[in-house]
């Protein structure tokens, strides 16, 4: 086992969550787990349970379809919340939802607990209150400040905590490769040294000293392996790669998360040189169990064998532990027991799964400690919370182009706001953010969710110089106000393989650009703040523009841009991504020949 180490800390160290330890949260009296008190009591315990036990235990289900009662049942091991329904809009509702599976689990036989996991891949972003969202991936790999991540991780970890959730399936450390994928902002970067600089960083904030503490979470590392290396950036396609690169980089990233103590790590929906990573025996056990060493919990992604085309069988044989299901978790568990007692797959590859998922669930506490604390309900969306990831939006902000010092703005002086993305919270986080998509109204009907507690850029921007200096011209108005325009356009939010593009499609739209040539046209000084999950083909707006800005997806807190902007901070972010000057240059990496981007792999100006 690997035991993790404390991380840096910056500025004012957060204290952790405490308050009393109740009746509901000690270990339930006379429960048959009680053969469960150290690793050690595994055997035992898979000695004296059955076949349905077992394979339950590697059955992961969703709020939406099972019920309590489905867990007392079925004897499941673990549930995956998307987006609750109903009225949950406090930390205490989160609470009494998941503390109702954690009894009907203790209420089995075995009494064994459910492990609860959630994709919050920038902050608590699931949840309905006023939870800080924030700065994706991309965002905090141009920062440069791993003791920073690790901190942001311990407000996802405390966050969490305060909703009774104990597992994020975070954090991805994909090396993408090519910006048309969809997935490109989950990523730090486009070389392998920015996953080696945040990886430990947020293993080690998201579960703490202690995975067991209050305080801490369950890491996901993920996908497992090359997801951000597929042939032309499309998600879920085949990585057509050496061996060679695969060891030099995209493994190094997942020996930094297994070197600090990462509880699981997430198979990837892609292929591996044709080879289906759900299905293959030789990355999943011969390489991450074996070679790596790796001794927790190896997951499958969203009912990731059905959409791999795969059955349970190969998965199984491949070192699959845990299965992700949604729909078909009652076909799939019918189908794990037929197959283990027809002999298709050995008792002893079940034994491995489970014992490799009671290993993570003594890791995390849940057996001395089955039931949510309350003790970490006041830091959801405190403001030493909300403080940290402001100073991660002033470090992540990518300087581009300042010609002639426009750059910091006057304090004292009216600038006009204007641009689709200027007073939009929704799209200003991005993807995962409130459901799948985003928390806008999106492609599949689902209605728009608020964000609560978070500012915009323009709400930001009066913070910092008032509302009288504030000429704010809408989505697509023209002012004459002002001589300095403030325009901010960008991507609407994505997630996944919607979001793969071609080359071609990765421009501002046509009433954005049409925007910034009609301030520039009539002779304003033009600072362009772009936010968006990768680069885009803007090298014609960045002309345009006397002071250019990647934000990427900055999350709930706005204001950090306007600090910056206005010269109460300087700009500290670094490119982690080549920016192509023109769509035959997608895909572009730093090494390749004729390396010629319109700002290179680690750029970024400062005051």
């Amino acid at each position: 086992m690997h035991e993790p180490t404390g991380i840096e800390m910056v500025g004012q160290p957060m204290t952790a969550c405490s308050g009393p330890v109740t009746a509901t949260e000690r270990r339930p009296p006379g429960a048959w787990n009680v053969l469960l008190r150290t690793e050690a009591d595994i055997p035992l315990a898979l000695a004296a349970m059955t076949i349905p036990e077992k394979v339950g235990q590697m059955v992961q289900a969703d709020v939406s379809t099972a019920s309590r009662e489905d867990v007392r049942e079925y004897r499941l091991g673990s549930i995956t919340s998307t987006v609750p329904e109903g009225d949950l809009g406090t930390t205490a509702a989160w609470r009494e939802l998941f503390d109702g599976y954690q009894s009907a689990a203790l209420q089995t036989r075995t009494a064994i607990p459910v492990a609860v996991g959630i994709d919050a891949v920038h902050g608590h972003a699931y949840f309905d209150g006023e939870s800080v969202i924030l700065p994706h991936n991309i965002g905090l790999g141009a920062t440069r400040n791993p003791a920073l991540v690790g901190q942001l991780a311990r407000v996802t970890a405390r966050e969490l905590s305060a909703t009774g959730i104990r597992w994020t399936f975070s954090p991805t450390i994909a090396v993408a490769r090519d910006i048309r994928w969809g997935r490109t902002y989950e990523s730090f970067g486009e070389d392998v040294e920015l996953q080696r600089m945040f990886a430990s960083a947020l293993v080690r904030g998201y579960q703490g000293r202690d995975p067991s503490a209050d305080d801490a979470v369950g890491a996901t590392a993920k996908h497992f392996i090359a997801d951000g290396a597929t042939n032309d950036g499309v998600d879920r396609g085949d990585a057509t790669v050496s061996d060679a690169d695969i060891r030099s980089m995209h493994l190094p990233g997942f020996v930094d998360a297994i070197d600090s103590g990462v509880i699981s790590i997430m198979a990837s929906f892609s292929s591996v040189n044709g080879e289906k990573v759900h299905g293959s025996r030789r990355l999943l056990t011969d390489l991450l169990k074996t070679e790596l060493g790796f001794d927790g919990v190896v997951i499958t992604d969203w009912e990731g064998v059905e959409m791999a085309g795969l059955t349970y069988r190969q998965s199984l044989a491949a070192g699959i532990d845990m299965f992700m299901l949604v729909k078909s978790w009652k076909s799939g568990l019918a189908e794990m027991i037929r197959l283990v007692e027809t002999g298709e797959v050995p008792m002893a590859r079940i034994d491995d799964a489970v014992t490799r998922i009671l290993r993570m669930k003594l890791r995390l506490g849940l057996f001395e400690r089955p039931f949510s604390s309350a003790a970490c309900a006041d830091a959801m969306g405190s403001q030493a919370h909300r403080d940290l990831a402001r100073q991660a939006v002033r470090e992540s902000l990518v300087l581009l182009k300042n010609e002639g010092g426009v750059l910091p703005l006057s304090r004292t002086r009216k600038v006009t706001v204007v641009g689709s993305h200027a007073d939009d919270v929704a799209y200003q986080s991005g993807g995962w953010t409130k459901k799948w998509q985003g928390a806008q109204r999106d492609l599949y009907g689902h209605a728009a969710r608020p964000i609560e507690g978070a500012t915009s850029i323009v709400d930001g921007i009066r913070q910092v110089i008032g509302d009288d200096c504030v000429v704010d011209a809408g989505v697509d108005g023209f002012s004459d106000a002002a001589d300095t325009v403030i325009v901010v356009v960008g991507e609407t939010p994505y997630a996944e393989g919607v979001g793969d593009r071609a080359a071609e499609q990765l421009v501002l739209d046509e009433g954005q650009r049409e925007l910034i040539a009609r301030y520039h046209d009539a002779g304003k000084r033009v600072v362009t703040v772009l936010i968006s999950g990768r680069p885009l083909l803007v090298a014609e707006q960045v002309e345009q523009s006397a002071a250019f800005v990647a934000a990427w997806l900055p999350g709930s807190e706005g204001r950090g841009i306007a600090e910056v902007l206005f010269g109460h901070y300087g700009f500290k972010g670094k490119l982690g991504f080549s920016w192509p000057r023109a769509v035959e240059q997608i895909p572009i990496n730093v090494g390749d020949p004729d390396y010629d981007p319109l700002f290179e792999y680690g750029f970024g100006l400062t005051y």
